[in-house]
């Protein structure tokens, strides 16, 4: 196992620097293991980064040992949760000290300060709302209804610092997948935020969403936490979509076929960047500003993989 993945007894016994831990399903391969130490650098913390992972179907119990273990170890400052957020939530939001209005509204959570106190934040839809700025469009598809989907729901159709709807939200909204559960956990979120996106239950791939939208999501995971894509090669693309992938490692799948369709293509790096420096500051105590955004997207510029073929 890599140095830098740790196991929940190691955070248990963890006797090194002060540790921020990264919560995900395979943490190896992120290239947060490489900025890290800029980014902490930038903050002018003396932090190292070690990942957890914990497979698709972890049990409620391990979040709760984990989240103690968080809570009695003091070098642990707090952790990253870029997978598990729902789960995450549903299996210790009774156990926290704090939770920002994000948490209850999204019933996720992205990060966790520990300390005297456990602080819980879902700060995705404001790392989303950073680097969306005004949305365009008047169809918006998303296929994924998952944490970043519900992210990218509140970004899109509220203020998410005044919790006010947003004037220049898109006409139309559409969020599809394939899991029933995960479509009425969005739809709940919806009601909540009074938004009424158009929800659709998938059974095979999305190809019939694609026309007439003027951006198309990839909230999946596929193509990074698995191979392929929600769409076949053969989607009929409409000319002048922009397709957004949430990702920014894997295979990338959906990108290239919309890439073989001659239209504008745009990976996740600047949304893994906005996510880290959202969680990062939230855990240094620090307010997440374009000027920490600025300083943390500098630190990160270098490693940058290169895309080809899309």
């Amino acid at each position: 196992m890599p140095d830098h993945v740790i196991t929940v007894e190691d955070v248990e016994t963890w006797t090194g620097p002060p540790l921020v831990l990264f919560v995900g399903i395979s943490t190896a391969g992120s290239l947060a293991h490489v900025v890290f130490d800029g980014w902490a650098d930038a903050l002018g913390r003396p932090w190292v980064l070690r990942g957890v992972d914990l497979p698709p179907d972890t049990p409620p119990p391990v979040y709760r040992r984990l989240l103690a273990a968080m809570r009695r170890n003091p070098l642990v400052h707090g952790a990253v949760v870029t997978a598990h957020k729902l789960r995450w939530y549903r299996a210790c939001a009774a156990e926290l000290s704090e939770r920002d209005r994000l948490v209850d509204l999204t019933g996720e959570i992205n990060t966790l300060a520990t300390g005297a106190r456990v602080a819980a934040y879902a700060n995705d839809a404001r790392s989303l709302a950073a680097i969306l700025g005004s949305p365009s469009g008047d169809r918006i598809v998303c296929l994924g209804t998952g944490g970043a989907a519900t992210a990218l729901l509140l970004a899109l159709h509220l203020d998410v610092e005044t919790g006010e709807p947003r004037a220049d939200a898109p006409e139309r909204l559409v969020f599809a997948d394939i899991d029933p559960a995960a479509l009425d956990a969005l739809r709940r979120v919806a009601e909540r935020i009074g938004a009424r996106p158009e929800l659709v239950h998938l059974s095979g791939p999305a190809d019939h969403l694609v026309p007439g939208a003027t951006l198309v999501v990839n909230a999946t995971g596929l193509g990074k936490d698995r191979p392929g894509s929600p769409l076949t090669g053969h989607a009929p693309w409409t000319p002048g979509t922009v397709a957004w992938d949430l990702n920014y490692r894997g295979d990338l799948t959906f990108l290239h076929q919309a890439a073989a369709h001659g239209l504008s293509t745009r990976d996740g790096w600047e949304y893994f960047v906005a996510g880290w420096a959202g969680a990062l500051t939230a855990i240094a105590g620090e307010p997440f500003t374009p000027r920490a955004l600025s300083a943390l997207a500098a630190a990160a510029a270098p490693h940058r993989p290169r895309r080809t073929g899309t």
